[in-house]
């Protein structure tokens, strides 16, 4: 498979996208026309995007950060965030059924998300934080799954996984909460439960600079592009927990105090006995 990435972005995102497609993993290894670095990826996401548009019929309905938190950073070997987006045909509602996929669906990650309220012109960059909470309508608890067909995909780079979409696999989102501004949103325990067992804890100062902090350097990496958030827009700003891994059967719950909650149930994969 040596040089099926080739110069041209539009060979490796038509490379990536067959194979989420198909449910067929990607080995690193012969991964050669992998970009160069994280300029190359994002030519190779944005034909990706594309693709996802004009072939799979998905709208996208905003952006996904990846890399926010520390734990996530040593996990897949990197030392800067970058990002994704989300796609409504890849996002459902709490509670969620979702067909386990090998070789595809990697890990849970629960995530404080936010809506934005009103366009953020590129021009109006840099942004803080308290911009962004201030140009925020609503807060959502959620859980991202990551899914990517690279394989070791904690090996992969960081400019592969930019160019697969970030490692976006699906989204499960929970209420959106107009009324935010009295919940903690740094230091309110985010639990996550799989069947019914504890797993994890963690809470939203485990992000750098919290939800807002992250959602600003989105807006900021965005703008360095040209590119505007606009009113509606989804933002979720990276796992609050180290990576859980993704099993066959699970029942996963992420509770977030006063923001709510989000369950996802991944259904066995066939052939597997119940």
């Amino acid at each position: 498979m040596a040089g099926q990435g080739g110069g041209d972005p539009g060979v490796l995102a038509r490379l990536l996208f067959r194979r989420r497609q198909d449910g067929v993993v990607l080995p690193v290894a012969d991964l050669a026309g992998s970009p160069a670095d994280l300029t190359a990826a994002y030519a190779v996401q944005d034909a990706l995007d594309g693709l996802f548009r004009a072939e799979a019929g998905h709208r996208a309905i905003g952006y996904k950060i990846a890399g926010t938190n520390p734990a996530s950073r040593a996990h897949l070997r990197i030392d800067a965030p970058f990002f994704g987006r989300l796609y409504d045909g890849m996002a459902s509602a709490t509670p969620a059924a979702l067909a386990f996929r090998p070789g595809f669906l990697r890990v849970h990650e629960p995530e404080i998300a936010l809506q934005v309220g009103r366009d953020l012109p590129a021009a109006e960059a840099p942004f803080d934080a308290d911009a962004m909470a201030a140009a925020t309508r609503a807060v959502l608890p959620a859980i991202e799954i990551i899914g990517t067909p690279l394989d070791p995909w904690s090996q992969a780079g960081v400019a592969n996984l930019a160019a697969d979409n970030a490692a976006f696999g699906h989204w499960i989102m929970g209420a959106p909460v107009t009324d935010w501004r009295g919940l903690d949103l740094l230091d309110g325990a985010v639990t996550v439960w799989i069947d019914g067992q504890h797993a994890a804890t963690g809470k939203g100062r485990n992000v750098d600079d919290g939800a807002f902090g992250a959602a600003a350097w989105l807006a900021n990496a965005l703008a360095g592009r040209g590119v505007s958030l606009k009113a509606g827009d989804y933002i979720t700003t990276g796992s609050v927990t180290p990576p859980i891994p993704v099993q066959p059967g699970q029942h996963v719950r992420a509770d977030f105090g006063g923001l709510g909650s989000v369950e996802v149930q991944v259904l066995d994969a066939p052939g597997t006995a119940s």
